[in-house]
């Protein structure tokens, strides 16, 4: 970060880039409050001011990826020009672009998070379960959307749905960050229309 664009970005702000920086590469656990000193410019008072703690941060950097990613779900299930198995796969798409353009580090900050910290954080675990529970309700709403409509199969409940395909994009994360493959990412692409259409749609 260069020296102009420190001056211009809040202490507040600044940390915050940084934690998802360093929460990616070296995860909450080898991340320390140091380090996000050193790499933000910021003095140890403003980190304090700010967030209190180290895990009042890292819910902070949580909060914040998890509301880029419904932003990201809600522009692609706004959309009225396609069909909701397209919706979904664009917006999975997306999430698989940045991904692999990261060089396979930046995944899921909430799976991360789930893997590394929920287990022994009843803080933590409560904020990924309100996360995951909203990242569900979007995917419920347009899901149900599409029942009404037409495009998505009714024989399983928009609940069932949404479940199968949280677990579905998260599972393909966590995998391909050990193989660094695309082949997983893949599979659950061409998946997501399968799981969704109609049988007579998909079958099509």
């Amino acid at each position: 970060m260069s020296p102009q664009q420190r001056t211009e970005m809040s202490h507040k702000e600044r940390l915050l880039r940084q934690g998802m920086k360093h929460f990616y590469a070296h995860g909450y656990h080898g991340t320390t409050v140091d380090a996000l000193l050193e790499a933000s410019g910021v003095p140890k008072g403003s980190f304090y001011h700010h967030f209190g703690s180290k895990e009042t941060f890292g819910k902070a950097v949580l909060g914040r990826y998890v509301e880029y990613q419904l932003n990201l779900l809600q522009k692609w299930i706004s959309r009225s020009d396609i069909p909701t198995a397209e919706k979904l796969s664009g917006y999975y798409a997306e999430m698989v672009e940045d991904f692999i353009g990261s060089g396979y580090q930046r995944a899921c900050l909430a799976g991360k998070f789930s893997t590394e910290v929920a287990a022994t954080s009843e803080s933590f675990r409560t904020q990924l379960a309100s996360d995951m529970g909203d990242w569900r309700t979007f995917l419920v709403t347009a899901l149900t959307q599409g029942q009404v409509r037409g495009d998505v199969r009714k024989d399983r409940s928009a609940g069932e749905l949404a479940d199968a395909l949280l677990a579905l994009m998260q599972g393909a994360f966590v995998i391909a960050l050990s193989s660094r493959d695309e082949t997983s990412l893949k599979a659950v692409g061409t998946t997501i229309p399968l799981l969704v259409e109609p049988a007579s749609s998909s079958a099509g």
